[in-house]
């Protein structure tokens, strides 16, 4: 099953291809602007560096948030999109569960993850993500919270809080540094390597990758016309005007929506 990752939640853009279990291409892609008109020329280089077409897409996978509210807006939109036009099926996971499975990737002598995005006004989306087979469970929810009330989430959860590895633009925010380094994790011992970096993860890579096992596929796979962004939080302009314009998350009968995809020729 050929697999179309792609990931546009924060500026720090990340793109896959895979056929199953193996990696057909990869390709990171920062922007300083928006999604709208860098997503889809990334999409067809990536093709043609794998000699491969969008016609051949069989499952279109993305990143539903949290992150930037364009990025994700841009990223949820484009692959219900191409799931539909290409009758192809679509796998959607959270932002962070998939920076989670790169860093344990990555990191093979853990077992915990804490995926960390800087979410701006002084607060962060984190999360606390266990290994489990090729992809990850969730042990402490996805929460966009100021970093000290996020810290003490995970010394209260953790009995190590330098067990799990960390990664995101938002690590140095929760975890401190230099001299404001959490004494949690200050006189340790010999200095040593730390587990976390500021790096965005390869989350694209990650989650084309994992889908190729079907239990993981079976549970991120939903349909174009139940998918809705999950941005943990209002906009700015929701904020100011007291509202909250957040999608809810639609009805799972999807029957009273009528139409076919274009016909693929017999596909």
């Amino acid at each position: 099953m050929l697999t179309l990752a792609i990931d546009t939640a924060t500026p720090h853009g990340r793109f896959a291809l895979a056929d199953g279990d193996r990696l057909l291409a990869y390709q990171p892609h920062n922007v300083t602007g928006s999604y709208a008109d860098a997503l889809l020329p990334v999409v067809d280089r990536v093709l043609e560096s794998a000699g491969r077409t969008l016609d051949e897409v069989a499952l279109v996978a993305v990143t539903l948030g949290p992150g930037s509210f364009t990025g994700v807006r841009i990223g949820v939109t484009t692959a219900k999109t191409l799931a539909w036009a290409l009758d192809a099926e679509l796998a959607a996971v959270s932002t962070l569960a998939a920076m989670a499975a790169d860093l344990l990737a990555e990191s093979p002598d853990r077992e915990l993850a804490v995926p960390v995005l800087d979410a701006r006004r002084g607060e962060v989306f984190a999360g606390v993500y266990r290994r489990r087979g090729r992809w990850v469970e969730e042990l402490a929810a996805p929460a966009c919270q100021p970093p000290d009330r996020w810290w003490q989430r995970l010394c209260e959860r953790l009995d190590d809080p330098e067990a799990p590895c960390y990664g995101g633009d938002g690590v140095s925010l929760l975890v401190g540094g230099g001299a404001g380094l959490r004494p949690e994790l200050q006189a340790r011992g010999e200095p040593r390597a730390r587990s976390w970096v500021a790096a965005h993860p390869a989350t694209a890579r990650a989650l084309a990758l994992a889908l190729g096992d079907a239990d993981v596929r079976a549970a991120a796979l939903v349909s174009p016309f139940a998918l809705v962004p999950r941005y943990l939080r209002g906009s700015d302009a929701e904020l100011k005007r007291r509202v909250d314009a957040t999608p809810s998350r639609p009805s799972t009968s999807v029957d009273i929506h009528r139409g076919e995809p274009p016909d693929r020729g017999g596909r």
